[in-house]
């Protein structure tokens, strides 16, 4: 494990590019595809850690999982293939790029794949984790737009034990990875159907659909230049909570990371952030465009943020009030 944290710092330098799909990423779509597994999940970020308890049996578009929270405020997710049904006791909405976290084994190789143009793979080592023999690959970019991934997985079926986002100087943003696995042989429908537990009262499900979702048609904003790989996804306005002023926020999505843009009009006894700067472990911008405050935050290095706030501009004469929240389907807790 030491070593290998030698050599990721090292790799992120001298990584040399291959036009072929990596087979170490073909393994792990094969045993997303393949194994039925169950375990226990430690996410972090910044300063703030979760564990998760998560289900997997195989099957088609990636199979169907169950993750819900050991700690906390209570959560569950149901996922088949792209739909997700997701129940929050605190009524928050739950991001795609949050959901992919939780499923992180099954879902986060097929996105990788689809963007397997714009990263090198390179194995840099073996250690262990969840008590098996693990090797060490890092992802890492072939243009400034993007951070780095450390992905671990099991020697023995290569199936994703933990993925890590890192930035240029090695530094691991985020992370998710197994604290225990345990391999399962098939489970039929009548098993996987049974609750997994004792859970809170009541719940509000919601339904989702992963992937990036085209934007409307109304959206009172342009971006005239993404960085490759890139597409606009959702936009809202909303109420500032407590403050009755009008923000709006739009989302930028290369299927592995997602920017949050937001805009706004300060206060004038307000300091808005004007230029670099993070909150928690992620990179943020700001400036002004248009005579409003834009705050652009995300897992992607600084160099994304600016080059999407330079393509960034209103559109005189259009406004609109719709919500990602329309696109969100209530349904009752099953």
């Amino acid at each position: 494990m030491r070593r290998a944290s030698a050599l990721l710092a090292l790799t992120l330098g001298c990584v040399q590019a291959s036009a072929d799909t990596p087979p170490i990423l073909q393994r792990m779509l094969d045993a997303a595809n393949t194994l039925n597994y169950r375990g226990h999940l430690v996410q972090i970020e910044g300063n703030h850690a979760q564990s998760l308890k998560l289900e997997h049996r195989a099957g088609a578009n990636g199979g169907d999982d169950r993750v819900h929270s050991l700690q906390g405020r209570y959560w569950e997710l149901q996922r088949s293939g792209n739909v997700c049904r997701v129940a929050l006791s605190d009524a928050r909405q739950a991001s795609d790029e949050a959901l992919v976290a939780a499923v992180f084994p099954s879902l986060l190789p097929r996105r990788l794949q689809r963007l397997a143009e714009f990263y090198d793979f390179t194995v840099i080592g073996s250690g262990r984790l969840a008590d098996r023999a693990a090797d060490f690959t890092l992802a890492k970019p072939r243009d400034e737009f993007r951070f780095a991934y450390l992905l671990v997985t099991d020697t023995a079926t290569g199936l994703l034990l933990k993925v890590s986002l890192v930035d240029s100087r090695g530094r691991e943003l985020r992370q998710a990875f197994f604290a225990d696995l345990q391999l399962l042989e098939a489970s039929p429908d009548s098993d996987w159907q049974q609750a997994s537990g004792e859970t809170p009262t009541p719940l509000v499900w919601r339904e989702y659909t992963l992937g990036t979702r085209m934007p409307g048609k109304d959206i009172p904003w342009r971006i005239s230049t993404l960085p490759p790989g890139f597409a606009m996804g959702d936009y809202a306005r909303r109420q500032v909570p407590g403050g009755g002023q009008d923000v709006e926020q739009l989302t930028v999505s290369d299927g592995l990371s997602t920017i949050s843009i937001f805009i706004d009009s300060p206060a004038p006894d307000e300091q808005p952030l004007v230029g670099v700067s993070r909150v928690e472990a992620l990179p943020a911008f700001g400036t002004t465009i248009g005579g409003r405050h834009v705050t652009l935050l995300g897992a992607v290095p600084v160099a994304t943020l600016e080059h999407i706030a330079k393509g960034l501009a209103p559109i005189e004469g259009l406004q609109t009030t719709s919500s990602p929240e329309s696109s969100l389907t209530p349904i009752k807790n099953p």
